[in-house]
């Protein structure tokens, strides 16, 4: 009986195995993984294009020293300003009102010394004629050190109430552009809450917001009123935005107009070093690593070869190579690889 069982399982493994289509059994181990595969051309000519805006390198706000009602407000966004002009200015009743009271004040503590002044005096003149004793001189003599101290102290408000006049007016403190305005003639303003923002325009720059993963080039150039301008990188953030995933930098205009749009929108672009740059499909890039990789065949396997991503554009990707022109690189399944596994070329 154990033996017919057997004969039967032996049979329905033996039609199984019959009926199987060998065709559709693929040894990996031996004929490897097809993939897909281009030949990598490394560019001749390449260039970054990156919008970017033309600002100031500083920026100051304007604002004034002491609090009050605003009255006038000579400037525009877009303004240009001379160094000296005057942009602002407070009511100055109130303040001009205090200079009066701190110079009453002052009559008054002047006064006060003078009076004290000739009762020493008489003081010492009677002691001298031995009617009073020389305690009541020390009394009078405190009292006149009073008199001097509040006559001191009522003159520095005086001369603070006058400096408080004088920072009634706001004046541009360098040749430059009004780049913004929070202000109008009525409102009341405390002392330093900025009225506006004023550019120096010998001092323009491009700010740039470049990929994360991209080192921003040393220098380029700007096309700014149909003349090519020469860029010089001055700065870059060291970390890239959590949000945008990118990184500012800033670029200083080489013999630049003498008057620029600041806030405008222009078109920079970079010479990049051409002799290790291509373009791939996103396909071809592996970010399993520490670093950005795309596979190689060679001789029916795969290596790993690390990049820089330069630039992502739709679904291509301009990166950075050592691999020769011509190498063939796997552009579809890249992340399905291991190194030295043995893969087939599809046919290009």
């Amino acid at each position: 009986m154990r033996c017919i069982k057997l004969l039967l399982v032996i049979t329905i493994l033996f039609q199984i195995y019959g009926c199987s289509d060998p065709a559709v059994v693929v040894d990996h181990s031996k004929n490897g993984r097809w993939v897909k595969t281009l030949p990598l051309q490394l560019q001749q000519q390449h260039q970054l294009e990156f919008t970017g805006v033309l600002r100031a390198r500083t920026e100051v706000p304007l604002a004034f020293q002491v609090s009050g009602r605003l009255q006038q407000r000579l400037i525009e966004p877009g303004q240009l300003v001379s160094k000296g002009q005057l942009l602002l200015q407070l009511d100055p009743k109130d303040l001009t009102e205090a200079v009066r009271v701190a110079q009453a004040g002052v009559d008054a503590a002047k006064a006060s010394v003078n009076t004290m002044q000739a009762e020493l005096t008489r003081t010492k003149a009677l002691i001298k004629k031995g009617f009073i004793s020389e305690q009541a001189l020390e009394q009078v003599q405190l009292k006149y050190n009073e008199a001097s101290a509040n006559r001191d102290r009522s003159q520095a408000q005086l001369e603070q109430a006058r400096h408080a006049l004088t920072y009634a007016k706001v004046h541009a403190p360098d040749d430059g552009i009004i780049t913004q305005i929070s202000s109008e003639p009525g409102q009341v303003v405390t002392a330093g809450q900025p009225m506006a923002s004023l550019a120096t325009v010998q001092q323009a720059e491009v700010e740039i917001q470049l990929p994360e993963n991209l080192t921003p080039p040393v220098s380029g150039t700007v096309l700014i009123d149909g003349k090519s301008v020469q860029l010089e990188l001055r700065s870059f953030a060291g970390s890239a935005d959590p949000q945008s995933l990118s990184r500012q930098a800033r670029y200083r205009l080489l013999d630049a107009p003498t008057t620029v749009a600041l806030g405008r929108v222009v078109q920079v672009h970079f010479q990049e070093d051409q002799s290790q740059i291509a373009q791939v499909p996103v396909g071809a890039l592996d970010e399993r690593g520490v670093q950005p990789q795309i596979w190689q065949v060679t001789d029916g396997k795969v290596q790993a070869s690390p990049i820089e991503i330069l630039v992502l554009e739709g679904e291509m990707a301009s990166i950075r190579t050592s691999l020769a022109n011509g190498s063939h690189v796997v552009v579809l399944g890249a992340h399905l690889l291991q190194p030295d596994m043995a893969v087939q070329e599809l046919p290009q």
